[in-house]
């Protein structure tokens, strides 16, 4: 899965409707960020959802590398009482690890980061709706009260790393 495919998976489900012609600038996204982590379950959250995913998409002061490893909870056939929680958590991952990015200064991939966010989020949909339960992200805290979550973060970029470099490799041949 790469961020195009789920930006507009992402846009799908939220609803969202006709995007704007100009880019997203990076005061509009850290603004948005900032809705996605004040609370979750607001209803501003889609169009910052939205202007997050688009921003990651489209922007080049970031580097968003997604995938089954490092969105496990985004799946197509996820239960309907779940699945606006698994999208906007996927919104969320993309803007802690943007955020991440915009601080260092530089494009360079932060699995970790992202996934703290979501961490996060979930914790506020659980307030809201303690039933919501979502084994990938329960891994992931797991994981993190373990101490193991952001070795396994260096893991997936080293493997992203090796991917790109067979990719490039084939792609000579």
């Amino acid at each position: 899965m790469n961020l195009r495919i789920t930006g507009v998976l992402l846009l799908a489900l939220l609803g969202a409707l006709g995007a704007r012609a100009e880019p997203v600038s990076r005061r509009e996204v850290l603004a948005a960020i900032a809705v996605l982590e004040k609370d979750i379950t607001s209803p501003e959250v889609p169009p910052a959802a939205e202007m997050v995913t688009r921003y990651g998409r489209e922007s080049d002061e970031v580097l968003l590398i997604v995938g089954p490893a490092t969105l496990p909870w985004v799946q197509m056939d996820a239960p309907a009482a779940e699945a606006r929680a698994r999208i906007l958590l996927m919104a969320v991952y993309f803007a802690g690890d943007i955020k991440s990015q915009l601080q260092q200064g530089r494009p360079a991939d932060d699995p970790y980061a992202g996934w703290q966010a979501v961490i996060r989020a979930y914790r506020q949909f659980h307030r809201k709706q303690p039933d919501l339960v979502i084994p990938e992200v329960e891994e992931l805290i797991k994981k993190d009260r373990a101490g193991t979550l952001k070795q396994e973060a260096e893991d997936v970029l080293k493997q992203q790393k090796e991917d790109q470099r067979q990719e490039r490799a084939r792609n000579m041949i």
